[in-house]
């Protein structure tokens, strides 16, 4: 199995594990990761890096590589994979930042108002933007 299969059976059930945005559900991530995943691991080889030539009239490479670094791609789906399987959120939770000193309930209506917002009509998300726009003053 060569290297750029081995990645794209790695890295393949990312797109299918992406969760759906309910704000806009018309905007298609996993389809386009899926694009993305052919693009960088799909069945046609890369093309191929400049290497520098005696021929040419130039000096060969001085370094080579025994272990192939990893490239750009390599590393970009690595971070789609750790925040697939919420590795991040794991090593640096966020509890303490969730209730500023401030107002503490304010993420908890944050993410209430997030759950309803799909759920609206149009009347209603309409009259909450203009009730964002008026400030009562005591």
């Amino acid at each position: 199995m060569s290297r750029r299969a081995a990645y794209k059976a790695l890295f393949s059930p990312i797109p299918s594990l992406w969760p759906k945005d309910p704000l806009r559900p018309d905007v298609n991530f996993p389809n386009f990761l899926s694009t993305r995943l052919e693009a960088d691991f799909g069945s046609s080889s890369p093309p191929e890096k400049f290497r520098p030539k005696v021929e040419d009239g130039l000096p060969p490479a001085i370094v080579v590589y025994k272990d192939y670094p990893l490239s750009d791609p390599e590393k970009q789906w690595g971070v789609m994979r750790g925040l697939v399987n919420n590795r991040y959120q794991k090593k640096y939770p966020v509890s303490t930042l969730a209730r500023p000193g401030f107002d503490p309930e304010y993420y908890a209506r944050l993410v209430g108002e997030l759950d309803q917002a799909p759920k609206r009509n149009w009347l209603t998300a309409y009259l909450n933007s203009w009730k964002g726009f008026i400030r009562w003053e005591h």
